[in-house]
Parts: C-alpha cells; sequence; structure tokens
C-alpha cells in the first residue's frame, strides 16, 4: 500500500494529482526519462496558484500510435541510495538515458 509520509516526508504539503480511479485522457500519459511531451500549468477562470491545471505540449514531433510520455519531474540527484528496496519505485521506461528509478 502506497504511504505518502514513506516518499514524501510527514509535513510535505505537495498537491498531487491521482486518476487512478477517476480522470481524463491526461490518467494514459506515462513517464519516460526520454519524454515527448512536457506539462504545464495554466489558468483558467482564475489566477489563484494554488488551482492551476496541468496542460500537457509537445516537446518534440510525434508519430502517429507513438504512447506519450512525459518526466515525472524526480530529481536523481534526490534519490537516496539508501532507500529500503520496498520504498523504492522502479523505471522501466526502457529510453537510452533512462535512470533506472523514479524514487
Amino acid at each position: 500500500m502506497f504511504k505518502w509520509a514513506d516518499y514524501f516526508g510527514e509535513n510535505n504539503t505537495l498537491f498531487v494529482v491521482d486518476a487512478k480511479k477517476k480522470g481524463n485522457v491526461g490518467r494514459f500519459l506515462n513517464h519516460s526519462c526520454d519524454p515527448n511531451v512536457q506539462v504545464q500549468h495554466v489558468f483558467v477562470d482564475t489566477h489563484d496558484l494554488r488551482l492551476p491545471w496541468s496542460s500537457f505540449f509537445a516537446i518534440r514531433n510525434i508519430k502517429a500510435g507513438e504512447e506519450l510520455c512525459w518526466n515525472y519531474g524526480y530529481s536523481p540527484d534526490a534519490l537516496d541510495p539508501d532507500r529500503p528496496p520496498h520504498r523504492q519505485l522502479f523505471c522501466k521506461c526502457g529510453a537510452a538515458s533512462c535512470r533506472g528509478r523514479l524514487l
């Protein structure tokens, strides 16, 4: 079972978008260490910095039928090499530049 505090600490106040049970087509975008789209926050009907819409934009030409992938943005420098195996999240994107781990 995923526990937020196990990955990000007890006092973390980040917002999370979790489309496991409900969402739009964006829920089908996956991670890649060599992405073809990037996420940008845009504001619709509000300027409240807490309420951006996450929007995806192509960063290179994408072939018809190609999977849309973005880099989840975890910094390789932030990866704890001593994180216990049951708390590691391995990357299997297959990119030549794959870091091997998300967390």
